[in-house]
């Protein structure tokens, strides 16, 4: 297929180089804005990393490439995080390529082939990691921005549509602007990206893709979005994006000198609150959410939105984030991104809407440091927001109500409620037991000595497993031994047959119940990660939940809540709920917890 090539590649007609006017970016010819010298040396590095011989490199990645300059221009890569600069979308488009072609070459591909294979499909495997990972945020410009494109006068022509093709082939067209869309949806853009594919790589280069159903459908999973399916392919471009994320948030090392001055520690927090609220990933203005636009002003649930944004800058490879959220507040406040309290960054406070009313911890941050531009704000929280005066020093709720969103298989930082006083003097305990019992509610009694342990008793009834022999055929059977989610899952197995892992006591965090085991999150989860894991708790929990080993609610989210019941006192814990029993224990699982009592709707 590779002979034929070259006799069936058609030239590629560039535009001229076009003038700028001010407000607008000129549009340019792909020799143009690849000509900058660290492109040149990003195009070199490239060059070497592949082993395609030269004339099939001219035509199948050369080509791709300044297809890809000419159709993303000078587009910014985000609109408040990496790469929001002009050229910042060609720019990391380049740097991912790189940085996947490096990681490429320490994986024997395709995985666990006989060496004829590997050594026949080498070229193609190594090209399908190029194109995805340059391809990876095709989708942006379709769905995520809106592009306004000019004549030579200044003279607004129409709305650039990249489904037709690049932007230079409109007539007349000499220039542009860029906006971010307000309605753009979390992650749409992997979905998008199929469907433009063909604009940048040419049709030998698809039909050579396509040649392997393995190649094809990996390669199509990774551009897609669709990690889980896109195996290895897919880690490699998940890594590399990671890496040139970090690089340009002057979180790691770049390839290239950095220009200007590194992000201080607040600017970091800033771009990284930026993105997390403009994504979705801290949801606002409804019952559950994690803030509030009221007036001119942000509340946001304080642990929540801080527990969330270290996730989010260590999974992206910053360093020197503080572990103690006073740290981070007081950094905040420092740089007048908090309003205080007094002396104090947490505010508490009642949000009310329609029906519902919460009191919360929360801090509150001036609007314009979220959006400096008043016409990118979201509509204003239809509710109100009271402050409450008698706030005891360093109070601070665990999270905000009914964290997960429905209809979503990604948990977020999951509810647990404020931990009371122990009704009984405990006895001494190791710091992470006394974690455990403060964000699980469960010490709420001194242990029954008819309190189901670890070990049924002969003499007391068990569930049986409906499906005996236990996992007889296992789901976890043919996924990839290394994944975070079937690391997790083995490890609580292995914790439970070895009894390093207790069920049904005061501070477990593996409950039976009528309906299955309950798995507590995220203690259970944040366990497995500061022991075995080596991975963030919020990632190993988004793993287990890709798995769907365990049983949606009927509003079609993840976690289940159980009241905790003693003659003194209530309260509740939550997780995640796995139906039968033989997916967890080896072998018959213990009574159900007594003390637990399933709770139909969130308090």
């Amino acid at each position: 297929m590779l002979g034929n090539l070259l006799r069936r590649i058609r030239g590629q007609r560039s535009p001229p180089s076009r003038g700028s006017r001010d407000g607008l970016i000129p549009v340019q010819t792909a020799a143009s804005l690849l000509q900058p010298t660290h492109r040149q040396a990003i195009l070199n590095q490239i060059a070497s990393l592949t082993s395609l011989p030269p004339q099939h490199y001219a035509v199948l990645m050369q080509q791709a490439i300044e297809r890809y300059g000419r159709f993303v221009q000078q587009l910014p890569a985000s609109e408040a995080h990496h790469h929001a600069n002009l050229g910042g979308m060609l720019d990391h488009g380049l740097e991912v390529l790189t940085k996947a072609l490096r990681l490429r070459q320490g994986h024997i591909l395709p995985p666990g082939a006989e060496a004829e294979k590997i050594a026949k499909l080498a070229d193609l495997w190594t090209y399908a990691v190029a194109t995805a990972a340059l391809l990876h945020d095709l989708g942006k410009p379709a769905v995520d921005q809106t592009v306004t494109l000019y004549d030579s006068n200044g003279r607004r022509l129409a709305r650039w549509d990249p489904w037709s093709g690049p932007m230079d082939q409109v007539a007349a067209c000499t220039a542009y602007t860029v906006e971010y869309r307000r309605d753009r949806r979390h992650r749409f853009h992997e979905r998008a990206t199929p469907l433009l594919v063909h604009h940048i790589l040419p049709r030998e280069a698809l039909s050579w893709i396509a040649s392997d159903p393995e190649v094809f459908s990996c390669w199509l999973a990774a551009i897609s979005g669709a990690a889980d399916d896109a195996g290895i392919l897919g880690q490699i471009v998940l890594q590399a994006d990671g890496e040139s994320v970090a690089a340009n948030l002057c979180a790691g090392p770049s390839e290239r000198a950095v220009r200007g001055r590194a992000k201080s520690l607040w600017e970091r927090l800033l771009t990284g609150l930026r993105f997390l609220i403009s994504e979705g990933d801290l949801p606002l203005n409804r019952n559950g959410a994690a803030g509030w636009l009221v007036g001119d002003e942000l509340w946001l649930v304080s642990k929540r939105t801080i527990d969330a944004l270290r996730g989010h800058l260590t999974a992206e490879g910053h360093s020197g984030i503080p572990s103690s959220n006073d740290r981070v507040y007081d950094t905040l406040q420092e740089h007048g991104i908090l309003m205080p309290n007094k002396d104090r960054a947490i505010w508490r406070a009642t949000v009310a809407g329609d029906g519902w009313r919460h009191d919360l911890t929360l801090i509150r941050i001036p609007a314009h440091r979220i959006w400096p531009d008043p016409a990118t704000r979201p509509s204003p929280f239809d509710g109100e927001i009271i402050p409450i005066t008698d706030v005891d020093e360093g109070a601070e709720q665990t999270q905000g109500p009914a964290e997960m969103v429905a209809g979503t298989d990604e948990p977020g930082p999951i509810a647990q409620p404020a931990a009371l006083p122990s009704p009984y003097e405990p006895p001494p305990a190791t710091k992470k037991h006394e974690e455990a019992a403060s964000h699980d509610a469960a010490s709420l009694e001194r242990p029954d000595p008819t309190f189901p342990g670890n070990v049924p008793c002969p003499d007391v009834p068990t569930i049986a497993s409906a499906k005996a022999p236990a996992r007889a055929n296992d789901p976890l059977d043919g996924r990839d031994p290394n994944d975070a989610g079937v690391r997790f899952v083995q490890w609580v197995r292995h914790g439970l047959v070895t009894k390093r892992i207790s069920v049904n006591n005061a501070n477990a965090r593996v409950h039976t119940v009528p309906e299955g085991v309950l798995l507590v999150s995220p203690g259970l989860f944040k366990d497995f990660s500061s022991e075995a894991g080596g991975e963030s708790w919020e990632h190993v929990q988004k793993r287990f939940a890709k798995f769907k080993l365990h049983e949606k609610l009927p509003d079609g989210t993840n976690i289940h809540r159980y009241r905790v019941s003693g003659p003194r006192r209530q309260s509740s814990i939550k997780g995640f709920m796995v139906a039968d029993p033989g997916l967890i224990f080896d072998g018959p699982a213990p009574a159900p917890n007594k003390y637990l009592q399933r709770a139909d709707s969130v308090e």
